[in-house]
């Protein structure tokens, strides 16, 4: 079964209506066919996308940053517990330290976190001797 077409009718300018005419003999197609189609592209064109649109490709663009963030934060995790368990493995086999030891560590420890909180306070870190660290810092 046909879809149901409903009737319109048209004023034309007699020079637009000898061009739809022209059109039509050039392309073997019906005038109606051609106004039809020049109709449809021009509400296709005149049809800007609505703000629900725009709300769904800003959620869909910030899905896949968070995915992204999730990713990185489970590498953090698991670089860390491997770290800490190479940690805890190397130093159960070591001599207790002496107090001038525990007082250095304790001094870097210090230093690290001062660091780490200005780094969470938006502050770039100071450049680093350690080439390895700076190639870390070039991954983001």
């Amino acid at each position: 079964m046909k879809p149901r077409k409903i009737r319109h009718q048209l004023f034309l300018s007699a020079e637009d209506s000898a061009r739809l005419a022209r059109m039509a003999d050039a392309t073997g197609r019906s005038r109606s066919d051609i106004l039809k189609d020049a109709f449809e592209a021009y509400l296709l064109r005149r049809h800007a996308p609505s703000k629900e649109d725009g709300f769904d490709a800003a959620l869909t663009r910030l899905e896949r940053r968070a995915e992204r963030v999730q990713r990185n934060v489970a590498l953090q995790w698991e670089i860390l517990a491997r770290l800490m368990r190479h940690q805890l493995q190397v130093a159960s086999g070591l001599p207790r330290p002496d107090p001038s030891q525990l007082a250095s560590a304790r001094e870097a420890f210090e230093r690290l976190l001062d660091e780490i909180s200005e780094r969470l306070e938006g502050k770039e870190p100071s450049p680093a001797d350690d080439a390895g660290l700076e190639k870390i810092r070039s991954f983001h």
